[in-house]
């Protein structure tokens, strides 16, 4: 190989070490032990977790016909999110009923959805079988939800349990990420919020 060969090799392999050493990866996502937990066993938390306040981002779950339904449509209405890690648990099934009984309190138009990462079909079944009134929306694939509430749990790969009422401009206006998962969360709470929000209270 000749000297202007060997030099020319050296500036291609200086360029591409340089390029790899800029190229760096994107910074992990921010990991929280201090909010959740079951039992005494502290769980974590994947993202920056939306608190009240905030905008609700335009993430998308799946309905039973696996067609995406993007968040960004329900802007306008005043939205009830109940978010279980799987229905086919006992007390996700237990808050998913309380939240269909309870629609009648709700103010009239609002959209209320239980949100998990379970299946469609499953979810689907799930509704009928136990004729629910309100609507599923399932994070099975993508976990766009999850993701973008910052309530993906990173030891299970499921969702927090939580329940959330966004007002017709999108803005968060009331949440309860429940502590221990392996509780319900406050219907009362979450039934006078939604009033609160429909009655134009902030």
């Amino acid at each position: 190989m000749s000297y202007a060969s060997r030099v020319n090799r050296l500036v291609v392999l200086a360029l591409l070490a340089a390029c790899s050493s800029s190229s760096s990866a994107p910074p992990a996502p921010p990991e929280r032990t201090d909010l959740i937990k079951r039992g005494d066993k502290p769980l974590t938390l994947v993202g920056k977790t939306l608190d009240v306040g905030d905008t609700m981002p335009d993430a998308f779950v799946y309905d039973g016909k696996l067609q995406p339904i993007p968040l960004s449509l329900l802007r306008g209405k005043l939205v009830v999110l109940s978010v279980v890690p799987s229905i086919d648990t006992k007390v996700c099934e237990v808050q998913s009923h309380r939240v269909s009984d309870a629609l009648d309190l709700f103010p009239k138009g609002t959209e209320i959805y239980t949100i998990s990462r379970d299946l469609p079909f499953a979810q689907t079944r799930f509704s009928e079988e136990a004729v629910m009134r309100i609507k599923m929306g399932s994070d099975y694939k993508e976990g766009s939800f999850g993701k973008a509430f910052g309530l993906e749990v990173k030891e299970t790969g499921l969702l927090a349990r939580s329940v959330w009422v966004i007002g017709p401009d999108g803005k968060i206006l009331y949440r309860q990420i429940v502590a221990d998962q392996g509780t319900e969360p406050d219907y009362d709470a979450l039934v006078a919020a939604a009033k609160k929000a429909g009655a134009g209270g902030a």
